[in-house]
């Protein structure tokens, strides 16, 4: 069964983005995968830290080039990537709740444990 999770993109307190990730929610999967995606856009010199829906944009790009990488032996095209979403709400299934504080000099990533975890 899937580990779901959402990110919440924040700024100044406020939800600007939700993503929803459908598998390896938990901290050593997303948890992990978040801070490389920051430390990903600090190798490039890309700072804008302090703007959510930018950062939550950028994450997807970056989480789908990852599935398109690694689903499969051969390289899918990323449009064939499902399990990663943009939702308005977290959904009654999650497991792990993420909340990015974007802001600089780097976002502060602070995860929450949701529902009965297994």
């Amino acid at each position: 069964m899937s580990t779901r999770a959402t990110i919440h993109f924040q700024q100044n307190g406020e939800d600007r983005a939700i993503i929803y990730r459908h598998s390896d929610g938990y901290p050593a999967g997303l948890g992990v995968d978040l801070e490389t995606f920051l430390d990903d856009l600090a190798y490039i010199g890309d700072n804008r830290y302090d703007d959510a829906e930018y950062l939550a944009v950028k994450y997807v790009v970056w989480q789908t080039h990852l599935y398109s990488l690694s689903s499969a032996v051969i390289e899918r095209p990323p449009l064939s990537v499902i399990g990663i979403g943009i939702v308005m709400q977290d959904p009654e299934d999650i497991k792990f709740r993420y909340i990015v504080d974007c802001h600089r000099p780097r976002p502060i990533i602070n995860v929450q444990a949701v529902g009965h975890i297994v």
